[in-house]
């Protein structure tokens, strides 16, 4: 890995982060050692102090002995040199006594070692001092607070003295040899050294003797000793003894955890701690530790052999007081706090790594990986700067000169020459204007165009974005600078391009708008007059001829209409419309339609609709038709035989709306299912024996599609070979979902139904009950029984007219009404007698029949409920100027207007029908699209100006896009596209005339006359 300054930073970081806690670890370590050497020492000063304390106490007891003693000796000289000899009879009994005396009342007994002493008054003055001596050990027994035992003996005479008398000596000192042998063992040899301390007068010198085994007792002893003198001559020895733990007696009130011992010169016990006295090999280690080889002080500490020693010299006595303390005691007893310190040490040290490494952690590896990422974001923003393909560059607000500069910017400003002021300094100059505006934080946004260095070359296209920063502790301009001088020449090019493409449509609509007039005028005129030839009077044959003309007239209408309109949707001149209709209307017509075409080729065509009649959808009725069309002349096409069924349905979709579906189901000849990917492509047949034997254009389906997906609709297919297939049709409803409402029946009259077959009366049956009907179902007129017939308040025939013979339908002539619903029935109700006739696929028409039916029966009491005739009124004369239309147009829509009972008046040009519209009432003014002296919306414009109550409807060859809202602001009600028919014209005024409230037939009864006229509510 490269090196990094980043490196270097976080490699001195780790080593004054951990490097300090080593340091600090150490120190504390030191600290904890010096602590344990502090409790260690501590401890074994407070031994020292114990010793010198022991040193002390054990003096105190040499002193306070040797004390006592020496008072007794100067007291036995002081008494030597004034007490008289002791009787003649004590001298006497004490020979008689074999050399025995018993001294009274203080318990102490003379022994006479030989039998003849020298000197008898000797003898006598040494009793006598015997009882004084007696008594003194009796004194300094009792000041001393314990019983002294001593032995003293005359240096003149073989007397031996024992203080106090225990008895225990009896059988050692019954014959002379043996009282010679203890008192041989008893003797002291002072030899030469001093008999009185220095510097006194008279003072006896005592001497401390080391322990010996009493000949007497048998115990071991240590003696105090010193020689009575009289003017310088010995003339007794006295003696003290005491148990060699005596020294040591202190302990028992001062406890010690190290042992304390005395020595001789010579290294041999004189006493030691009870704790220690009798336990023979720990005596042994003691000993063996010598203190006597050390020349230490006494406050100081000797260490061998894992003891600690103390060690002094007790004054004149010679010995040698030590105090040894194992080293196992001296940790056990600093075991503790030096555990305790080790424990806090290694806590400390323990918590110090916790908190130092998260500290790293949490605070340093955030710090590092922060500084990592800055580190890396420079070096990326480097390596964008060095790869942009854009500009990138710094400018100094102060001075305007770039800073930093990217290769590709260079690159630009190279193009500029030498002065890259050029563009720094406008781009300093624009942000400081930008911001001076109040776009305080913001980012600039501008365009620059520089003269290119090289005079000929087209000036530089720049766009820069701006926005203010801190570098380097200065206030800089960070720019983005992109060459757009190729994007500009080339939105040129592309305007260009657009601009030629927009002539290039606007011609090509030019060319459509002039196509489709060329032909659809033509059409027009043959269409309408074979319609009107075919109502006169033809024989057969005639009748034939002309029926033959119009169907290849309106296929070739049909074919030119598909391909204009495919024109459009590939060119995007398509558009849709969203106005609110009556969407069964719709399917209505269209049924009817092609009820002709199917009957043609002895096919069934049959509907069933789940949905209400008045069910209303936002959408593009003219574009539903048209698909709904070509759907069912590819089904009949392809149907030699069977039937046609067309299912609609309305229903709830997801997110709160609604959806139309429309299935177009056939019996013919179905699609493999590898071929139904060619069924949507323009121009293609699913094989090549198609065109030959059903003929097409292969258009039909492919503009299906694309209008489908114009409206947000789809369309999907299911096939069977050799059974057939069903088109679905999905549109947006774009309203609510109108339910069927069913009223219960009431009353005795009831409605009868005659189906031919089971499709109509599922067509049917739900729609009358809906209404409020009750419905009784027949097959055939012949079977409705008599007394039904004569209760019944209509007979309703439903299906194709063949289905029954004349005997049958005359039969039920004379009764109640008829109503003749059939294939080829008209849309509105149209009344003939007491029959009425009606499309058996109207809904809205087979209501209004219902309602002129029942009125027939009700007589009076209609009249009161709907306040008009029964009768409805039909559309009556209307009159109607043409305008613009030239004279074969005219003439055609003269007669068509005349046989729809229209009074009809023709104007040649705007300014003409503006005059007969001032002159007199006109109900509708139809005019040409191609109107040569005004334009239609001006011309509906001035009518409406003047006042007149007329509607205005348009003829023409084609709507352009924005046709159809300039008609509507203008006010015209209807436009019509060419070739016009009577149905198109009879549909146009009836609507023109609904709107303004002159009732069709059959509209004089409302719904809720229905519904009184289903329950029976008759007079």
């Amino acid at each position: 890995m490269p090196y990094s300054p980043l490196q270097s930073i976080r490699r001195y970081q780790n080593i004054s982060v951990f490097g300090g806690g080593i340091v600090v670890t150490i120190l504390i370590l030191i600290a904890c050692a010096l602590g344990m050497g502090s409790i260690v020492y501590g401890y074994l000063d407070g031994e020292r102090h114990n010793f010198l304390t022991g040193m002390v106490q054990t003096l105190n007891e040499i002193k306070v002995s040797e004390t006592s003693f020496r008072n007794g000796v100067t007291n036995a000289q002081l008494i030597w040199r004034e007490t008289a000899p002791a009787p003649d009879g004590v001298v006497d009994a004490f020979y008689e006594g074999g050399e025995r005396a018993a001294i009274k009342p203080y318990p102490s007994v003379v022994f006479g070692v030989s039998k003849q002493p020298a000197d008898r008054t000797e003898v006598a003055r040494y009793l006598s001092l015997s009882v004084l001596l007696a008594r003194i050990c009796a004194a300094s027994s009792i000041n001393r607070g314990q019983t002294l035992v001593g032995y003293h003996y005359s240096t003149r005479t073989s007397l031996l003295g024992l203080v106090p008398d225990s008895g225990a000596g009896g059988g050692v000192l019954e014959t002379p040899e043996s009282r010679a042998r203890v008192m041989e063992a008893l003797r002291i040899d002072f030899g030469a050294g001093p008999t009185q301390v220095a510097g006194s007068i008279g003072r006896p010198h005592v001497r401390w003797l080391p322990p010996f085994n009493d000949p007497i007792s048998g115990a071991a002893r240590i003696r105090l000793a010193a020689q009575a003198q009289v003017d310088g001559e010995p003339f007794a020895v006295l003696v003290t003894e005491y148990a060699p733990e005596h020294l040591l007696s202190w302990q028992l009130e001062h406890p010690v955890d190290g042992a304390f011992f005395i020595t001789t010169g010579d290294n041999r016990l004189v006493a030691a701690s009870p704790g220690v006295a009798g336990d023979e090999a720990r005596i042994g280690r003691l000993l063996a530790l010598d203190p006597s080889r050390d020349n230490t002080k006494p406050e100081q500490a000797a260490f061998r052999d894992g003891f600690v020693i103390f060690h002094g010299t007790l004054d004149a006595t010679g010995w040698m007081l030590a105090y040894a303390l194992p080293w196992a005691d001296v940790v056990a007893n600093v075991a503790w706090r030096a555990s305790l310190l080790l424990g806090a040490s290694l806590l400390t040290i323990a918590i110090m790594w916790i908190l130092l490494v998260r500290f790293h952690r949490r605070v340093f590896a955030s710090v590092y990986a922060r500084s990592q990422r800055v580190f890396d974001s420079e070096a990326l923003c480097r390596s964008v700067i060095e790869t942009a393909p854009i500009g990138l560059g710094l400018i100094s607000r102060a001075d305007g000169h770039f800073m930093l500069v990217s290769p590709a910017l260079a690159e630009m400003l190279a193009r500029l020459g030498s002065d890259y002021r050029a563009l720094s300094a406008q781009a300093v100059a624009r942000y400081d204007a930008f911001i001076a505006g109040g776009a305080a934080g913001g980012s600039l946004q501008t365009d620059f165009v520089l003269a290119d260095a090289d005079a000929g070359a087209t000036p530089l296209h720049l766009e820069v974005s701006a926005c203010g920063a801190r570098y380097q502790e200065i206030d800089v301009l960070i720019v983005a600078v992109a060459d757009v001088t190729a994007r500009r020449q080339l939105v040129q090019q592309l305007e260009e391009a657009v601009r030629a493409a927009d002539s290039a449509n606007a011609a090509k609509s030019s060319f459509l708008a002039a196509i489709t007039h060329e032909i659809r005028t033509p059409l027009n005129v043959i269409l309408g007059n074979l319609e009107l030839l075919a109502r006169s009077a033809l024989d057969a044959s005639q009748h034939g001829r002309v029926q033959t003309l119009r169907t290849a007239a309106s296929g070739l209408l049909t074919l030119v209409s598909d391909i204009l309109d495919f024109s459009k949707i590939e060119a995007g001149a398509m558009t849709v419309e969203a106005i609110e209709f009556d969407v069964i209307g719709v399917i209505e017509r269209t049924l009817g339609a092609f009820a002709p075409v199917a009957k043609a080729k002895a096919l069934s065509l049959f509907c069933e609709v789940d949905a209400s009649d008045t069910q209303q959808m936002r959408g593009d009725p003219t574009r539903l038709g048209q698909v709904l069309g070509n759907l069912l002349s590819n089904a009949i096409k392809f149907t030699a035989s069977g039937h046609v069924l067309v299912r609609v349905s309305v229903a709830s979709a997801g997110c709160g709306g609604a959806e139309l579906s429309i299935a177009v189901e056939d019996t013919g000849i179905g699609i493999a299912g590898a071929d139904r990917h060619k069924l949507f492509k323009a121009f293609s047949q699913v094989d090549a024996s198609i065109t030959r034997r059903y003929g097409g254009t292969g258009l039909g389906l492919a503009l299906c599609d694309r209008l489908a997906a114009a409206m947000s609709g789809r369309i999907d297919v299911a096939s069977v070979p050799g059974t057939g297939s069903r088109f679905t049709l999905t549109l947006p409803l774009g309203m609510a979902v109108v339910p069927l409402d069913a009223h219960p029946a009431r009353g005795a009259r009831v409605p009868l139904i005659v189906v031919a077959r089971t499709e109509w009366q599922r067509f049917a049956l739900s729609h009358l009950r809906a209404w409020g009907f009750d419905v009784d179902a027949y097959e055939r007129p012949a079977r409705i029984p008599a007394d039904r017939r004569a209760r019944a308040a209509a007979i309703v025939l439903l299906g194709d007219s063949d289905a029954w013979s004349r005997a049958e339908l005359d039969s039920l002539g004379g009764g109640c009404p008829v109503v003749l619903a059939t294939p080829d029935g008209p849309p509105q109700a149209y009344r003939a007698g007491r029959t009425i006739r009606v499309s058996s696929y109207a809904l809205g028409g087979l209501k209004a029949s219902l309602v002129q039916a029942l009125a027939d029966t009700g007589g009076p009491a209609v009249q009161r409920l709907t306040g008009t005739p029964a009768e409805a009124v039909r559309p009556g004369a209307r009159r109607v100027v043409l305008a613009g239309l030239d004279s074969v147009g005219s003439t055609l829509l003269r007669e068509q207007l005349h046989v729809l009972d229209c009074e009809v008046q023709a104007a040649g040009s705007a300014e003409a029908a503006l005059g007969l519209m001032a002159s007199g009432a006109w109900h509708v003014l139809l005019v040409d699209a191609g109107l040569p002296d005004m334009s239609v919306s001006t011309l509906a414009n001035a009518v409406h100006a003047l006042g007149v109550d007329c509607d205005v409807m348009v003829v023409t060859s084609h709507v352009a896009p924005d046709d159809g809202q300039r008609y509507a602001d203008a006010g015209i009600g209807c436009v019509l596209t060419k070739p016009v028919t009577l149905a198109h014209l009879r549909g146009a005024l009836a609507g023109l005339g609904r709107r303004r409230g002159v009732p069709e037939r059959g509209e004089g009864i409302q719904k809720q006359d229905i519904a009184h006229f289903a329950h029976g509510d008759m007079a």
